[in-house]
């Protein structure tokens, strides 16, 4: 076997969970794991549906514990579906809805461990922006302000989508921070972000049942 790996969409991806996992202690100052290390390699597919085209190629290949972190989208029953619709024909048995704490399951074929973890916590329609706004203290006034003043830019004329809202909320927030603007990992790091709240200790410990870590 060549280790363990887990597959994420894109770059904010990687480095907003490679962060979040250095601040609970994992030793992810280097970005490939290799040899017997149990931490697992994380890579970028490059968006959503390269990543769950890989599922069947991945599970069948070297690795012995395979993660993948996948955005919910609109609806996260149909994300979810197509996720089960490649997992079935590499033995892997996966219920009708996810689980709340993130799937783990075993391939019988060819006897390797998979998990999945639909962002942002298994149980609603949304992405990695849905999972950050969590790691936001819920006191933050300055996170309300960045709320409204999003609100303000629709109504003069901001073109993103409306599906894009949590993501120009969250920019609009970093823009204020010590240091404007550092993408999402850089931000966990720098501790703009929670590391320890709910949603972050859920998904953690999917990671850590997953990778025996």
């Amino acid at each position: 076997m060549a280790g363990n790996i887990l597959l994420v969409e894109g770059s904010d991806d990687l480095h907003t969970i490679m962060h979040l996992l250095i601040r609970h202690g994992y030793d992810y100052n280097t970005r490939l794991r290799k040899g017997d290390d149990p931490l697992p390699e994380i890579h970028e597919l490059g968006g959503k549906n390269a990543l769950l085209d890989s599922i069947e190629s991945f599970i069948a290949g070297a690795y012995e514990r395979i993660g993948f972190i996948i955005d919910a989208d609109l609806p996260i029953s149909s994300c979810w579906q197509s996720v089960r619709n490649r997992l079935q024909p590499v033995g892997v048995d996966a219920p009708t809805n996810p689980i709340a704490t993130g799937f783990i399951g075993t391939s019988t074929s060819l006897r390797k461990q998979v998990g999945v973890w639909l962002m942002p916590d298994n149980q609603r329609d949304g992405t990695l922006e849905h999972f950050l706004r969590e790691l936001i203290r819920i006191d933050d006034s300055l996170f309300a302000h960045a709320r409204q003043a999003t609100v303000g830019a629709t109504q003069n004329g901001a073109r993103f989508a409306v599906q894009d809202t949590p993501k120009a909320e969250i920019h609009a927030w970093l823009a204020w921070q010590e240091t404007p603007g550092l993408p999402y990992g850089a931000a966990v790091g720098a501790h703009y972000f929670l590391h320890d709240q709910a949603m972050a200790n859920a998904f953690v410990d999917w990671f850590k049942r997953l990778y025996g870590v």
